[in-house]
């Protein structure tokens, strides 16, 4: 298998893994055991809509067709020529994913790369030889048992849309909220809609897409409208609350600029940069504030 990792920044990069003969056959297994449960023929291949995006045991999310995006296409076709991730410590940093390419199946396998993946000579990771620990001097990546996407016969499957979310922009795959929807959205016990009927007659199909999303997954459901405002702030995300009748609401706002950035944050389209937790945006992987 030839072995890329994505990295973040703007724009975003892809780099092929230089690795030891024994890692290659290590790392080789690994992502090929980890990738058969995605592929596995007994599952019901759902095609991935509507209110589908959590399947049961028995299920898997399919969106096809589906076309790789250059970024990934492209180092494929050229895995020789692509230029080897160097031994940067920033680079390292902004990895947040590494995917596989097996050119007898033509399968192309996914795993997401979190912050605590990624081993850094600013923190002080230590190794056990023998009986005595000594630092980790050099940047690296901690590669887990997990296969997050595959993609093989022009098909992508995957059981969490949240982690396929943070490889690919999935946008034009989900669907628009309707009309019962934005009511739905408006009837929740957490929120309260500014302008409802602005709400409705503004909305496009950017906000109608993450509508639906943020209905469906149940988010605001889960969390109360406090801890959402708490944590958005660790993004400089201006979230408020508004007291309706002695209970805490998440306020949608009716200005264009600040609804756009609360849906962008529901839809859990912000993720912790990995050194300094600086903001970044999910799939462009643009750090927050830079135009």
């Amino acid at each position: 298998m030839d072995f890329f990792a994505l990295v973040g920044g703007h724009p975003h990069a892809v780099y092929r893994l230089e690795l030891q003969q024994d890692l290659q056959g290590r790392l080789d297994e690994m992502f090929a055991l980890h990738s058969e449960p995605l592929l596995n023929p007994d599952l019901v291949a759902v095609p991935f809509e509507r209110e589908n995006f959590q399947p049961d045991d028995s299920e898997i999310l399919e969106i096809k067709p589906f076309d790789l995006p250059d970024l990934i296409f492209d180092p494929i076709e050229n895995a020789i020529g692509w230029p080897v991730l160097p031994n940067d410590a920033d680079v390292l940093s902004r990895v947040y994913c590494v995917f596989a390419h097996d050119d007898v199946s033509d399968r192309v396998i996914f795993q997401v790369i979190n912050k605590a993946q990624r081993l850094n000579t600013s923190a002080i990771n230590i190794i056990l030889r023998g009986n005595v620990f000594s630092k980790l001097e050099e940047p690296g990546l901690m590669l887990a048992n997990a296969c997050h996407a595959v993609y093989q016969n022009n098909a992508l499957r995957f059981k969490s849309m949240w982690w396929l979310k943070q490889i690919f922009d999935i946008g034009a795959y989900y669907r628009a909220a309707t009309e019962a929807d934005v009511d739905k959205f408006a009837r929740l016990e957490n929120v309260s809609v500014e302008n409802l009927d602005a709400l409705k007659n503004r909305s496009g199909q950017w906000v109608r897409t993450r509508l639906a999303y943020i209905v469906d997954s149940g988010v605001l459901e889960q969390c109360p409208p406090e801890q959402l405002v708490a944590k958005a702030a660790e993004f400089n995300v201006d979230l408020e609350c508004v007291n309706d009748d002695g209970r805490q609401k998440l306020l949608i706002p009716e200005a264009p600029r600040q609804l756009r950035k609360v849906l962008k944050f529901l839809e859990e389209e912000y993720y912790a940069g990995p050194i300094t937790g600086a903001a970044y945006e999910a799939n462009s992987k643009r750090r927050r504030g830079q135009d």
